[in-house]
């Protein structure tokens, strides 16, 4: 049996469908904190290093100024929601310093951990920065939780051909 639509219908049923077509394309509004971020090479090695780290570390991302932008943003993180976030004021601040630095918070148990970093030739990608936790049970110190963080910044940098192969 051969159902039968009349040609009405089937242009308004296909006009629906194709106005949620273009809906689903679009998309969707970012918060004013955002900016939409594509660095899938940078996402890929972020999150290999977390799973190969995992058992030091807790959270890890990487800022950077995106190709086109101006904002200094997450870039890659092993929490896809932080993906596009801009930097904070005081990550920004931490960054001017040009040097790693460790924060010890007493209410989530880890060090707040931020360093700089390059591409394998110490090349600049941009305001560039690593932040990592490192829980206390992994590190008895700001000292302590700085070596974890920087050997894997080390890891990571010797990844990065250069700045534009983060976004491909």
């Amino acid at each position: 049996m051969r159902l039968m639509m009349p040609k009405k219908m089937m242009v308004v049923a296909c006009s629906m469908f194709t106005a949620l077509a273009v809906q689903a394309q679009q998309p969707s509004p970012l918060p004013p904190n955002y900016v939409r971020v594509s660095a899938p090479y940078a996402q890929r090695i972020v999150v290999a290093e977390m799973e190969k780290h995992s058992n030091q570390i807790q959270k890890i991302g990487l800022h950077a100024v995106p190709l086109g932008e101006t904002d200094n943003v997450i870039i890659a993180s092993n929490l896809p929601v932080k993906i596009g976030k801009k930097s904070s004021a005081a990550d920004l601040s931490i960054l001017a310093a040009g040097k790693a630095h460790a924060l010890r918070d007493e209410k989530g148990h880890f060090y707040d951990l931020s360093l700089p970093i390059a591409d394998r030739q110490g090349n600049t990608i941009d305001g560039g920065f690593l932040v990592m936790e490192v829980p206390f049970t992994n590190a008895s110190s700001e000292e302590a939780a700085l070596k974890i963080g920087g050997v894997i910044r080390d890891e990571l940098q010797k990844q990065i051909p250069s700045k534009d192969a983060l976004y491909r």
